[in-house]
């Protein structure tokens, strides 16, 4: 082995079996290579994919706090028209209430002052209060008592009305209405009695 010479390990070298094991190792190394960089790339190819998704869920997240400022920024917008407008219907209110409070006290004064006019009035014989007029069933209750006396009662059967009793009796409907202030002629009873005046 020591007396191989230059020439015996150049021959030795260019041998098939030392190419052909060569080749294997040169494969193998190749293959190991190509492997690792594939790993590699598809790791970076998933690192790039999560950053991706990353930015893609901030962008929505962004757009989401935006869309939430420009609600908050129209709510508070609103808000502040709703307290403008209160403020203006409770400064109305307030000047309608002092309105009322001043037509109140003018009214007072103006009743104060024709109550003393009135005692003024009566101290010196004057007869402020007015008589009351009487009520025009007054005067029917007041009026000529033979017509009252020859009045008749009438018991209300089906089918009566103020129209069929003022032609079976032959007074007007009119009479029949104010000799009976107190009865609805819409809603006779049957039994019930009225009044029939005598015909004039």
């Amino acid at each position: 082995m020591d007396n191989l010479s230059s020439a015996d390990l150049d021959a030795s070298s260019k041998s098939p079996l030392f190419i052909g094991i060569a080749a294997v190792i040169i494969a193998v190394i190749g293959f190991s290579l190509g492997w690792l960089g594939f790993s590699k790339a598809n790791d970076l190819e998933a690192r790039i994919a999560e950053i991706s998704g990353a930015a893609e869920s901030l962008s929505k997240l962004e757009s989401t706090v935006y869309d939430n400022s420009e609600m908050l920024r129209k709510a508070a917008g609103k808000i502040a028209s709703i307290e403008s407008n209160l403020g203006t219907v409770t400064t109305a209110i307030e000047k309608d209430v002092a309105d009322v409070k001043r037509n109140m006290r003018s009214l007072a004064m103006q009743a104060g002052t024709a109550l003393k006019k009135a005692e003024a009035l009566e101290k010196e014989g004057v007869q402020v209060a007015a008589s009351p007029v009487p009520s025009l069933s007054a005067q029917t209750r007041k009026g000529d008592t033979s017509s009252a006396s020859s009045a008749i009662s009438h018991t209300i059967a089906a089918g009566d009305t103020y129209g069929k009793l003022s032609t079976k009796y032959k007074v007007g409907v009119n009479a029949l209405l104010d000799a009976n202030p107190g009865v609805d002629p819409r809603r006779l009873r049957i039994g019930q009695k009225i009044i029939v005046p005598s015909a004039q």
